[in-house]
């Protein structure tokens, strides 16, 4: 009999298999993409806005959740032009659709948005440029069904949670997304007065909860609002314990933490820096979707012993590798600085962390402290 991961496999297999077929677009048609991504975006969603079907396609869900997609999209293919790593292509577009879908958005719409994109490209872009470029999303529209069925197939597992704390995991997962902020205090002071240190009161609740609340929205079983709404009382939640922690006199070094650019998921920065921060690193944390530039020139003014970056979404890899070329090429020659990447995306495709370029791929806080200690002391 089949298992759930041959049978992932073998849809996998199906949709890559088509990779063969795709001719890499000249360098002039990806920068002229990439340069008119937002322009193209917001014709792309004016287009389905008076599509006859949108009210099937939005399927109760604001518009927004649909003008969210497409820059997104914009930035994925934008990122796979420059790359050619057409296999990623894949990998992102089966979470993609697996994600909109769990929202309630029929994979009808797919159909409709790559036909759109299309017809943005021939509106917008010079007919030599847009050649390959509609040829790529022919690919896109071809290749629909096994693209439906690999999301069909789409499974990540989830972080582990020990046997003994099941219990607090569970109640404090239900008080983060009931924004009962009290009872998920309650629940984590007890656990830290117990004996749990602060990391792994991260590791093995905090982190986990909110990756199942994110399993939750992608299924369709919590919406945008509640899923906010947790993230908030997580954040509130975690800065009280934050703050009552003892805060150590070492000072082992300067570091940069961020959400790589196009990310607004920052939850796992701020753990990752509050975990540093607390085993005596002088942390930098820059916020959600900081410019190219402004982690560059951070890095620049800092001089870092290392710096981490957070990609939560699939769709933001392809930036990702962008950020890490840039921030290579704009540090000195004889720079010892790293350059660490972790986050969501990295557990829904682990393979994507060699491409990225970085030097390390970390899968939690505390293996980021534990590997930060392994530098030299700062002089």
């Amino acid at each position: 009999m089949p298992t759930q991961n041959s049978i992932n496999t073998d849809r996998t297999n199906a949709l890559t298999n088509r990779i063969a077929a795709l001719i890499p677009c000249p360098p002039v048609a990806a920068q002229l993409y990439a340069e008119r991504a937002d322009a193209l975006a917001s014709q792309v969603s004016s287009r389905l806005a008076h599509h006859p079907k949108i009210a099937a396609f939005l399927n109760g869900n604001p518009f927004r959740l649909l003008e969210i997609n497409h820059r997104n999209h914009a930035a994925l293919i934008a990122g796979i032009l420059r790359t050619n790593d057409f296999k990623l292509l894949a990998k992102v577009l089966s979470w993609s659709y697996h994600a909109y879908h769990g929202q309630g958005v029929p994979y009808e719409y797919f159909l409709a948005r790559n036909l759109a994109w299309k017809e943005a490209i021939q509106a917008q872009l010079p007919a030599l440029e847009a050649h390959c470029l509609l040829d790529l999303y022919d690919w896109i529209l071809g290749a629909h069904q096994d693209i439906i069925h690999a999301a069909e197939a789409y499974r990540i597992e989830g972080p582990g949670i020990p046997q003994e704390l099941h219990e607090a995991y569970a109640a404090i997962l239900e008080s983060l997304i009931a924004g009962d902020y009290l009872n998920a205090l309650e629940h984590c002071h007890r656990l830290l007065d117990n004996g749990l240190p602060f990391p792994k009161l991260l590791q093995y609740i905090v982190y986990p909860a909110m990756f199942e609340i994110g399993e939750r929205w992608e299924n369709g079983d919590v919406s945008i609002a509640m899923e906010h709404q947790a993230t908030s009382t997580a954040y509130l939640m975690l800065s009280t314990l934050y703050y009552a922690q003892p805060f150590p006199a070492a000072h082992r070094g300067e570091a940069i933490v961020a959400p790589v650019t196009n990310e607004f998921h920052e939850l796992g920065a701020w753990m990752v820096s509050a975990c540093l921060e607390l085993d005596g690193w002088n942390v930098t944390l820059l916020p959600g979707d900081t410019t190219l530039e402004g982690i560059t020139e951070a890095a620049r003014r800092v001089s870092p012993r290392f710096v981490a970056l957070s990609i939560s979404l699939p769709s933001n890899v392809p930036i990702a590798r962008k950020v890490i070329e840039t921030l290579r090429a704009s540090l000195p020659a004889d720079s010892n600085t790293h350059i660490l990447v972790g986050g969501r995306a990295l557990l829904t495709a682990p393979s994507l962390a060699e491409w990225l370029g970085a030097d390390l791929s970390l899968p939690d806080c505390e293996s980021a402290v534990d590997w930060a200690r392994t530098l030299p002391s700062a002089a």
